[in-house]
This record gives structure tokens, C-alpha cells and sequence, in this order.
């Protein structure tokens, strides 16, 4: 499924407040929103919850990186 265009407003308050890994899925879960008519508690809580993932796993890549472990472990 494509997803639904982003409202330019919105993309820039996402821009503003550093939420790379909400705006990128925000497309296909607002698209996804759209078309089974989700509650808009669900719709942030999924965006939410993405945006917890992306961070986490940008976390444990730094800290590997940093960690200095030989490469190919």
C-alpha cells in the first residue's frame, strides 16, 4: 500500500521536534488509519511506538560502534 501524503504542516512539526522513524512510517499508518477507521489514540500510539523502535535500535548501533568490538563478531 502507498502511502497517504503527509500534510506539509505536519511534516515540518515532525522536521522540528526530531522524529525521523514517525515520519517516515506516518505515510502508510495514516494511510492504514484511513482506511480501517482507527480511534486517533491508536493512530499516535502506533506512530509513537515506532518512533521508540527506531530510536532504540539507533541506540544499540551507536553503542556498538562505540563499544570498538572486532568487526565480523
Amino acid at each position: 500500500m502507498t502511502g497517504a501524503a503527509v500534510p506539509a504542516e505536519l511534516e515540518t512539526l515532525m522536521r522540528r521536534m526530531r522524529l525521523p522513524y514517525l515520519r517516515k512510517a506516518a505515510p502508510d499508518v495514516l494511510a492504514t488509519a484511513r482506511a480501517q477507521r482507527w480511534d486517533p489514540a491508536e493512530v499516535l500510539r502506533v506512530l509513537l511506538a515506532e518512533e521508540v523502535t527506531g530510536r532504540d535500535a539507533a541506540t544499540r548501533r551507536m553503542r556498538r560502534r562505540a563499544a570498538g568490538f572486532p568487526s565480523g563478531k
